[in-house]
């Protein structure tokens, strides 16, 4: 039962994915129960989930159950009350933008989807082991793949959906691989015993391979280099709910996961040669993200391949933050990491919600074509230029102090993370051109007589509810950032404090079965 209680959350969304299954055999065609029992079901995940974490909070445990598979902490009961928020605002984008017959019939299999996939992140969070992490990354793409590929009639949606598929599949082999071959060398499963073995042996060839082939994995779920060519595509083509999903629950539970595969190894392992090659080779992989991303987003003239370029730029900071975990204290990046995420989800659910309102009444994502829109519709494009500049990290709003606070982490590091910083400083320098692309476009550029935009509608009240709500707390985060910064630094001391003591608790319990055998082959 009380392995039960520390899995609520994941409960609830299985749970709820078998009532929304359900629910076409009793009201046919209607939208309104099935996002009502979603939203229902994440609401209570929610409260599981906040209920987990303030238990793991006071009582600076980690709960360790299904034999170890599973890390239960303030990290990650914080990371899925996060993730629980978003897909509620995800279902509430999803259901404001779609109001056809088809939208109805499809809604049972969209949500389900969305569930599955959100439950497989929330594993993510908390996996413990190989065979976890393996089982969570697959929950959770899966449904992705199909998500993806939900609009069938759409051959952009289909194209990305199969390259989705395709790089997934490659991803999940590599990483698997790479597995067997941790499995091989330690001869256990556990991500504890696994570093027990890095710092007994040090990096043997076979364990710089495995470590390779399952941070190979953990590139395609945060779209890293060269995991990412799947990416843009797949936010092009698919429903722009699902860009807004992907974009920011896929990438916080693989940050999270990879964090909690770094800070395994750096309380374990005491080699400085190792800690600072793994540090290298991560940093390394974090810096040509963040750079070819911004690279290719300077050249892009669609709206949300401009966000899908941005996205991958954004996941080559966390995987810097990611880096240093094994060089400063843990708890100033991990603090770092979880600030970053709260931010990011606001900025690309306001940017992803205006270009869905700009595609769905203007019927083009193209930059060039909003020009004059700030004189058509000043407050539309004022929240879309506020959201631009967040992701550019303009000072007074929260992407400023996201990356503030990730940097400042980072140059503790030594000349490692000074290396770091000065790539992230100039990785965003240079990334101000494409953010502010589309601001030039509606503000400087006017309209042609042959190309006149159409008429923005009014807009709904609960677009206006999100778009406000992300807008607030992004100016909340950047002016008043302190409320956001103590949580997130809490539970950071909170994760280090409660891997620290799962690892003590862990070599009590090994010593206790190793001293009895000895004593009986001394006895024999």
């Amino acid at each position: 039962m009380a392995d039960l209680k520390l899995v609520m959350p994941e409960l609830w969304l299985v749970v709820t994915m078998c009532l929304v299954l359900i629910v076409p055999f009793i009201r046919k065609g209607n939208v309104v129960l099935p996002v009502f029992v979603t939203i229902f079901g994440l609401m209570m995940a929610l409260l599981a989930a906040q209920g987990v974490h303030l238990d793991s909070f006071e009582s600076l445990r980690q709960g360790l159950v299904f034999s170890n598979s599973l890390a239960i902490d303030p990290f990650s009961s914080l990371f899925k009350t996060l993730l629980m928020v978003f897909a509620i605002l995800v279902v509430a984008q999803w259901t404001i933008f779609g109001r056809d017959k088809t939208h109805a019939l499809d809604a049972p299999d969209f949500l389900c989807l969305l569930l599955g996939a959100t439950f497989g992140m929330s594993l993510m969070a908390s996996a413990n082991n190989l065979i976890m992490i393996f089982i969570a990354t697959e929950s959770a793409s899966i449904p992705s793949y199909a998500l993806a590929g939900f609009r069938k009639k759409n051959k952009m949606a289909t194209e990305g959906s199969l390259k989705y598929v395709l790089f997934g599949s490659v991803s999940s082999a590599l990483m698997l691989y790479g597995m067997s071959m941790l499995y091989g060398v330690s001869g256990s499963l556990q991500l504890s015993d696994i570093a027990s073995t890095i710092n007994t042996d040090g990096m043997t060839p076979l364990m710089v391979v495995g470590l390779v082939g399952m941070l190979g994995g953990f590139a395609f779920k945060l779209s890293a280099v060269p995991m990412h060519f799947w990416c843009p595509d797949v936010f092009e083509g698919a429903p722009t709910e699902v860009t807004t999903f992907l974009s920011v629950a896929s990438k916080g539970a693989a940050i999270c996961m990879l964090a909690r595969v770094i800070q395994n190894l750096g309380t374990i392992v005491y080699n400085e040669e190792v800690l600072t090659g793994i540090a290298l080779g991560v940093g390394a992989l974090g810096a040509v993200t963040a750079t070819w991303g911004n690279l290719v987003a300077l050249h892009q003239t669609n709206l949300k391949r401009l966000l899908a370029y941005s996205s991958i730029s954004h996941a080559g900071y966390m995987i810097m933050g990611c880096a240093v975990l094994l060089l400063v204290e843990p708890k100033l990046i991990l603090s770092a990491l979880l600030f970053y995420v709260l931010v990011y989800m606001f900025m690309n659910l306001g940017a992803f919600t205006v270009a869905a309102v700009l595609e769905r009444h203007l019927g083009t994502l193209e930059i060039a074509d909003y020009a004059g829109l700030f004189k058509k519709s000043p407050a539309l494009a004022s929240l879309l230029i506020v959201f631009m500049l967040s992701l550019f990290g303009m000072p007074g709003l929260g992407g400023f102090m996201g990356k503030f606070l990730l940097g400042a982490g980072m140059i503790k590091a030594g000349t490692i993370g000074t290396v770091l910083v000065g790539i992230l400083l100039l990785n965003t320098v240079f990334s101000l051109w494409y953010y502010l692309r589309p601001a030039y476009f509606m503000i400087f550029v006017d309209e042609q007589d042959d190309q006149s935009l159409p008429g923005i509608a009014p807009l709904r009240p609960a677009i206006w509810t999100i778009l406000g709500v992300c807008c607030a707390m992004l100016f909340w985060t950047g002016l008043l950032p302190a409320v956001g910064t103590d949580i997130a630094q809490d539970n950071g001391h909170m994760i280090v404090a409660s891997v620290q003591n799962a690892q003590d608790t862990n070599n009590q319990h090994t010593s206790n079965v190793i001293e009895p055998i000895a004593k009986a082959d001394a006895h024999r």
